[in-house]
């Protein structure tokens, strides 16, 4: 037995690649994702997972569970039986999840997860920060291009708990701008989709025709811009700005107009690093407790144009990951019973 892990949050030194190796486990060298939807953004991830265990001579196996969480669990279940070196996993049903988690950890292997204990090594945004990345960023546009005078809607998603943060971090940032900074709407829109931020830009228009800030998640954001559009509003001067780096969004700031910029996060490198981590773990490496993703501004066809780069030679970009990441703690196959037991 391997106990409960880490259950509290604490202050994590930053993770150092060169830590001393310990005891190798003996299990098999093999690397399994629980993906949970064939959507193009998760099978990048895929890609990336393979792309470096193929380069550390892992064997890798995956499973779509199509956001069924019955089928995700039996799709674990499954790896556990054929014995793994590590579990790559994002949230589907996390407490079903987690007894899986724990199990793969008792039996030796590397749990990687996306924002969900228990994992010998976490992958999270500091979500504070994100959004207050995103109202700095609007705030420098309402001082340096508006003069100061802004009418602004924020989409918030506070119905997600860590998404509170972000909000906060957004409106801290906006804030920034001054006193010619008016918060005209923070709401949720009805759903998270295109039609749902469409939806709520056309109410809040009714009421305050003259917005020229829309701050938010990407989905909203574009949907805004299409209400914006169809009511004959959007004009270049507006600053649009989502977060997510949507394919769509990345399109729309390539042309120049409204929406000027979205932050992303490196999710292809994140399933190199589990690929790499895997392999490091079956040699008695540390690997880090956790791992914070870097919100990477992309407001210029420059910047996207990099990142796009960047994104797709992974195992390039891996060599200056800490662009993209930030890395904390350690954690080795023989001290596993320090795995990370709280969402980072």
């Amino acid at each position: 037995m391997i106990g409960n892990g880490i259950t509290e949050k604490k202050q994590l030194a930053p993770f150092d690649f060169n830590g001393a190796a310990g005891e190798k486990p003996d299990l098999p060298k093999r690397i399994a994702w629980a993906n949970t939807s064939d959507a193009e953004f998760f099978l990048q991830i895929t890609r990336a997972i393979e792309s470096a265990a193929g380069a550390r001579g892992l064997e890798f196996i995956t499973a779509i569970a199509n956001d069924d969480s019955a089928k995700n669990i039996e799709q674990i279940e499954t790896f556990l039986q054929r014995g793994i070196a590590a579990l790559c996993i994002q949230p589907l049903d996390a407490n079903a999840q987690a007894p899986l988690m724990k199990r793969a950890i008792e039996a030796g292997a590397a749990v990687l997860s996306l924002v969900t204990p228990p994992s010998t090594s976490q992958v999270v945004a500091d979500q504070y920060k994100v959004g207050n990345a995103q109202g700095l960023a609007a705030a420098k546009y309402i001082t340096e291009k508006l003069g100061g005078q802004a009418n602004v809607v924020y989409f918030n998603t506070d119905t997600i708990e860590v998404l509170k943060a972000r909000h906060q971090g957004a409106l801290d940032g906006l804030k920034t701008a001054g006193p010619g900074m008016k918060i005209v709407s923070d709401i949720q829109p009805p759903a998270i989709t295109q039609d749902g931020g469409f939806k709520a830009m056309n109410t809040i228009l009714q009421a305050n025709p003259d917005v020229n800030v829309v701050v938010g998640g990407d989905t909203y954001c574009l949907g805004a811009l299409s209400a914006l559009q169809a009511a004959g509003k959007a004009r270049p001067d507006m600053y649009l700005s989502g977060i997510d780096g949507d394919e769509q969004a990345l399109a729309e700031i390539r042309k120049g107009g409204a929406y000027k910029a979205s932050f992303a996060f490196a999710y292809p490198l994140m399933g190199y690093a589990w690929g790499q981590f895997a392999a490091d773990w079956l040699e008695g490496k540390p690997i880090p407790q956790v791992m914070q993703f870097n919100a990477i501004e992309l407001n210029s066809a420059a910047t996207i144009d990099k990142y796009q780069a960047d994104m797709n030679a992974v195992a390039e970009t891996w060599k200056n990951s800490a662009e993209y990441f930030t890395m904390l703690g350690s954690i080795r196959y023989q001290d596993r019973e320090q795995f990370i037991n709280y969402a980072a």
